[in-house]
C-alpha cells in the first residue's frame, strides 16, 4: 500500500524540510503523552532541525562572504580605473601615442567582467613597461598603476575562492538533502509502526509536490500549432 504523504526530493526547498522537521517534533512532542514510544521520533527531529540550521548559517556565511568579496574586488577595479584615466588624461596632453599605449577607453575598460579587465590592464601596464626608462610618465604613474593592478588581481582571487566555496556549499547542500528525506521517511515510518494508521502518518508531515513543468508553446507549422494566414497580396 502506497504511503498518503509525498517524498520529499533534491528539488524540495530546504524551508520545507525545515518546516516539516519542526512540525514532527512539535506533534510527537505532543502526542507522546499517549504514545511514549513517539517522544524518541520528536526529539530527533528536533535533532534534524538543529543540523539543517547549521548548515543553512553556514551557506547563508558563504553567500555573505562573496557579496563582500565581490564589492572589494569592485572597488579594486575603481581603483584601477581612476589611476588609468589619470595615466590616458595627462599622457594625452604631453601628446603621447595614446591609443597605441593605452588603447581602451576607461568607461570601456571599467565595464568589462573581471579576468579581460585584469588582461587587459595587464597589457597596458606591459605597454608602458616599453617606454624609455627615463620617461616620466613611467616613473611616476606607472608604479601607482601597478600597485592598483596588484590589489586589484588580489581581490579577484579572494572572490574567485569566495565563489568556489559558495558552490560547494550549495551542492553539499543538495546531498544533504538525500540524507534529510531518509530521515524523513524513518520517522515516518516509526510513527507509522506506533499508529498503524497512514492518514495519522500523513499529518506528522507537511504536503510538498515538485511544481509542474510549464506546457511548451507549440512551435509553428507543427499538427495542432496556431498558425497565422498569409496577408493576400494587394491587386
Amino acid at each position: 500500500m502506497k504511503n498518503t504523504y509525498q517524498t520529499y526530493l533534491a528539488e524540495t526547498p530546504v524551508e520545507t524540510f525545515r518546516a516539516d522537521f519542526i512540525r514532527r517534533g512539535a506533534m510527537c512532542a505532543a502526542i507522546s503523552k499517549r504514545y511514549p514510544q513517539l517522544a524518541a521520533v520528536g526529539a530527533e527531529a528536533d535533532a534534524t532541525l538543529a543540523q539543517i540550521d547549521t548548515r543553512r548559517a553556514l551557506l547563508q556565511q558563504a553567500e555573505d562572504d562573496q557579496i563582500r568579496a565581490h564589492a572589494i574586488e569592485d572597488v579594486e577595479k575603481l581603483d584601477v580605473v581612476e589611476v588609468y584615466t589619470e595615466l590616458r588624461r595627462t599622457m594625452s596632453a604631453k601628446r603621447y601615442d595614446v591609443l597605441t599605449l593605452l588603447p581602451d577607453a576607461p568607461s570601456a575598460l571599467g565595464s568589462l567582467g573581471a579576468k579581460n579587465f585584469g588582461a587587459r590592464v595587464n597589457q597596458a601596464v606591459a605597454n608602458l613597461k616599453a617606454l624609455p626608462d627615463g620617461d616620466p610618465l613611467k616613473v611616476t604613474l606607472l608604479p601607482q598603476l601597478q600597485v592598483e593592478l596588484a590589489e586589484f588581481h588580489q581581490a579577484d582571487l579572494a572572490e574567485d575562492a569566495t565563489r568556489a566555496n559558495l558552490q560547494s556549499g550549495r551542492v553539499a547542500l543538495l546531498l544533504y538533502k538525500t540524507e534529510l528525506s531518509q530521515a524523513r521517511e524513518g520517522q515516518l515510518g516509526a510513527i507509522q509502526k506506533v499508529l498503524a494508521d497512514r492518514e495519522k502518518t500523513a499529518q506528522f508531515t507537511i504536503p510538498w509536490r515538485k511544481p509542474a513543468r510549464p506546457a511548451e508553446e507549440p512551435v509553428v507549422g507543427t499538427p495542432g500549432a496556431m498558425t497565422t494566414p498569409p496577408t493576400p497580396k494587394a491587386p
